[in-house]
């Protein structure tokens, strides 16, 4: 049971049920337009329609994960941060080639593969949700030290979709293999970018009840990032 105001919990106590609250209340496992598309009901010409909007946010991932990084003290006690945020970073940009590929690229890929086109999927109009999960996202991640950003971190729910979602994309949607390496790739990396973020989120649980409470906060915005793109 989730407490009325977790941050006032015992840090150890706080991280179990950040981690918990934003697995049972993401919509990548809540939303009805995730779990018809788990299930292998969802209408092609939603799934259509939802990826143009899904391919902006991850255009500006790599710019927040910049901003993210840019929040980081140069400072010894925080030398140990770095590797983990920069590497982060370039996995997502793409860096180094060959061995990264652009997220962003890889999702471009799995859009041809369900019949979109390039040019299709970067000329659509962004919706008024998208425009506002883009500015929210930057704004966190510019804003709050990058702690509390982590803290609003996707790639845990995002775990369990892909590994739910890859046996419906090959069987239902026949989306070629060729097309799935978005989704094959997010299965494996995100277990441990999942760590990574639940490690910084322990170590500055401690920091006192006002930084859980940022934390908090940030989880609740980085959920509301996918509702706001999902029902545009």
């Amino acid at each position: 049971m989730i407490a009325a105001e977790p941050w006032t919990l015992a840090p150890e106590a706080f991280c179990s049920q950040l981690r918990q609250y934003k697995l049972d209340h993401h919509p990548f496992r809540t939303h009805p337009f995730f779990r018809e598309w788990v299930a292998g009901t969802l209408p092609l010409a939603h799934l259509q329609a939802w990826a143009p909007q899904f391919y902006a946010w991850l255009c500006v991932i790599p710019r927040a994960y910049a901003l993210r990084f840019a929040q980081l003290p140069w400072t010894d006690e925080f030398a140990r941060y770095r590797p983990m945020l920069l590497e982060h970073l370039t996995e997502e940009a793409g860096f180094p080639e060959p061995q990264n590929k652009p997220h962003p690229e890889l999702f471009l890929k799995f859009c041809e593969g369900i019949g979109l086109s390039r040019e299709k999927v970067q000329g659509t109009p962004w919706l008024p949700g998208t425009y506002l999960a883009i500015d929210d996202f930057l704004y966190v991640n510019h804003h709050e030290p990058f702690y509390v950003s982590a803290a609003g971190s996707s790639e845990p729910p995002n775990v369990e979709l892909c590994e739910k979602l890859l046996p419906v994309l090959r069987k239902v949607y026949r989306v070629p293999e060729a097309n799935l390496e978005y989704y094959v790739m997010h299965g494996e990396l995100d277990k441990e970018h999942s760590q990574l973020v639940n490690d910084i989120v322990r170590d500055f649980a401690g920091e006192g009840p006002a930084t859980r409470r940022s934390m908090w906060e940030s989880m609740l915005r980085g959920i509301g990032v996918h509702q706001a793109l999902v029902d545009s």
